[in-house]
């Protein structure tokens, strides 16, 4: 069962690559999907064998929460306090 989430975890962080290079060309309705995705990806990640598959889940689905997320988070908050 774990490996199952591992090898889920990677399939979903391609499918997140995938709605996230689709925001940067212009299709905003995905980036919702794109992080609820990678979330999942993420949490299935955590709880995966050991092995390549849980690497590529956690750290790519981790670099597009971060990116998409995290980063925008920080920039509003403390650089971007001004109307």
């Amino acid at each position: 069962m774990k490996r199952i989430f591992s090898i889920f975890s990677s399939v979903l962080f391609f499918i997140g690559l995938a709605f996230y290079i689709a925001v940067l060309f212009g299709y905003d309705t995905f980036l919702l999907g794109g992080v609820i995705v990678s979330v999942i990806g993420f949490i299935l990640a955590l709880f995966g064998e050991k092995d390549i598959y849980k690497k590529i889940g956690l750290i790519g689905n981790g670099l597009i929460i971060f990116v998409t997320v995290l980063i925008p988070f920080i920039v509003t908050t403390f650089f971007w306090n001004e109307p």
